[in-house]
């Protein structure tokens, strides 16, 4: 009888420690799972951050400039820029922004001078930016790091 109580006290035993193994399995597994889940959601809301604060950017820029004759779309070298001109004590001057290098430049710089590429500030990863201007309508096109194309439309208050 004594045998009989050993062997049910070892199964037991077996029992208890297969049951703490497989939650310390599962409980490893669940954390693995929410750590790629989480991971993978903030990769993506890095991604739409990004595509919104390269709109964003280029809209604000483009109603900060919005003056009589002050937007036009440029060819220099092959590098499309979108040219925002401002008169400033007198002196009139230039932004410039483009993309260059897989990334978005801005360049500011007195209107007589030549453009330089990369001259400019970096302001963020875009792989293309492409002014089209019809009218009083703009429409850039954005293509960021992550290969989110986006569309800013913006009609111009200049030409009202």
């Amino acid at each position: 009888m004594d045998n009989r109580k050993m062997v049910t006290h070892s199964m037991q035993g077996a029992f208890v420690f297969v049951l703490l193994g497989l939650f310390a399995v599962m409980s490893t597994l669940m954390v693995l799972l929410g750590a790629q889940m989480y991971r993978n959601t903030v990769d993506h809301t890095a991604a739409n951050n990004e595509g919104r604060v390269l709109s964003a950017y280029v809209r604000s820029m483009i109603r900060a400039e919005d003056g009589a004759q002050a937007v036009a779309v440029e060819n220099y070298d092959g590098v499309q820029a979108l040219a925002l001109r401002e008169e400033i004590e007198g002196e009139e001057y230039v932004t410039w922004l483009y993309c260059h290098e897989g990334q978005l430049y801005e360049q500011f710089t007195g209107a007589g001078r030549d453009f330089v590429p990369q001259s400019g500030t970096v302001i963020c990863p875009a792989k293309r930016f492409t002014p089209v201007l019809n009218g009083s309508l703009l429409t850039v096109y954005l293509l960021d790091e992550a290969g989110e194309l986006s569309e800013v439309r913006v009609a111009l208050r200049c030409a009202e």
